[in-house]
């Protein structure tokens, strides 16, 4: 059965994810209920509803175009404010974490062959879950050819994980972990300066009106034209040279570890911008609107993976994808939370710690954004996304 707007359809297309993100922001800042949610949410949630009631497709050419361009230019938007100064002092404990993280992935995905004795290849696939976990598909391509992993199994996890359940996933953790940070238990067991801080700047500002907090984040600063020009300018300046710079790389016989690295235009664009921002630390933070441009962007990204969870795949093919997700997150959670209240890491550290190993700098981004971290979220997902990218 094909949608009622079909792929080509690109005007339309175009005006149900805009009008999507419109919605979910309003929501958000509208009512409370919303703002628990998170826009981000309910992107994910709307573009999922409406591609599974045929509404619009399951992929698009203009599902691409947001997936490749304006993910790329939301990402150093995000990043405006990064200096790389900034960073050194504040995202040491972060990237304990986030190794943290890697090694209980590493030992969740050991008890999968104990857990899943009957499945063909399960060790094979122990390995390329793993490497997914903490690292994401490049990571399980290069996993797949050094173990020799069945084809099959690389291409469910790319069509169920990244694709279906991972992006449904992700969503539930922003969402969960959102509520986790309101709740008694977790306040009371961890430190949570970023909380406190964001929650101080509400009460000095006030909230006459019973304002949600994402509208008192987001409210009006005084963007004007030119921080509007300057700031898409700078963005599509340093995506631009990223694609050179990944794609000579490429192009050339540079070894595979340094394909893999520096061949990634989301390495070498988050590194680029890391070092503008650094260079001129009083010029770029002062872009006024790269903020905003960026999470309409980011969220605009949102609807298009909600689009590609397909409900009938993910009960087709994501049964194992799903147990081993169960398992990989509980460990992941359970070893991090136990270190973390061992050695007083704070709460917003660890849970974006999580998320950004699971769902890489954009999800971590959108949980720190919609929590109102504003210092915690860049350096946070800066420090990630120069080690690794994520899909």
């Amino acid at each position: 059965m094909t949608s009622w707007i079909q792929a080509d359809d690109t005007l339309y297309l175009w005006m149900v994810v805009v009008l999507v993100t419109a919605i979910a922001i309003t929501i958000e800042q509208k009512w409370k209920w919303g703002a628990r949610i998170s826009s981000c949410v309910m992107c994910i949630a709307g573009g999922m509803i409406l591609e599974n009631l045929k509404i619009i497709p399951f992929t698009s050419p203009v599902y691409d175009s947001i997936g490749n361009i304006l993910l790329l230019l939301a990402i150093p938007l995000l990043l405006f404010k990064s200096d790389i100064r900034k960073i050194y002092k504040s995202s040491g404990t972060t990237f304990l974490i986030f190794n943290i993280c890697a090694v209980s992935a590493f030992l969740a995905s050991c008890l999968l062959p104990l857990i899943f004795r009957n499945v063909d290849n399960i060790a094979k696939f122990s390995a390329m879950y793993s490497a997914a976990a903490v690292g994401g598909t490049v990571n399980a391509v290069a996993v797949t050819q050094i173990f020799d992993v069945p084809t099959d199994m690389l291409n469910g996890l790319g069509l169920v994980g990244n694709f279906t359940v991972g992006n449904f996933t992700v969503a539930m953790i922003v969402f969960f972990f959102g509520q986790f940070c309101r709740t008694r238990f977790f306040r009371t067991k961890f430190n949570h300066p970023h909380i406190d801080e964001y929650e101080q700047e509400l009460a000095k500002g006030g909230n006459p009106d019973g304002t949600t907090e994402a509208a008192m984040y987001w409210k009006s600063k005084g963007i004007s034209l030119k921080d509007i020009a300057q700031a898409m300018a700078i963005t599509f300046v340093i995506v631009s040279v990223s694609q050179l710079i990944s794609g000579a790389i490429n192009a050339n016989s540079s070894n595979f570890i340094i394909k893999q690295l520096f061949g990634s235009v989301y390495l070498v664009m988050t590194l680029l911008t890391t070092i503008v921002a650094t260079v001129f630390p009083k010029f770029m933070p002062n872009v006024k609107g790269s903020d905003e441009l960026g999470n309409i962007m980011l969220l605009m990204w949102f609807v298009t993976i909600g689009c590609s969870a397909n409900l009938v795949q993910i009960i087709q093919y994501g049964g194992l994808i799903i147990c081993a997700f169960c398992i990989v997150f509980s460990v992941m959670c359970l070893l991090v939370f136990s270190i973390g209240k061992i050695f007083k890491f704070d709460l917003e550290e660890m849970m974006v710690g999580i998320i950004a190993a699971i769902g890489g700098p954009p999800t971590a981004a959108a949980l720190s954004i919609s929590m109102g971290w504003k210092k915690n979220g860049r350096s946070r997902c800066t420090g990630r996304s120069l080690r690794l990218h994520h899909r």
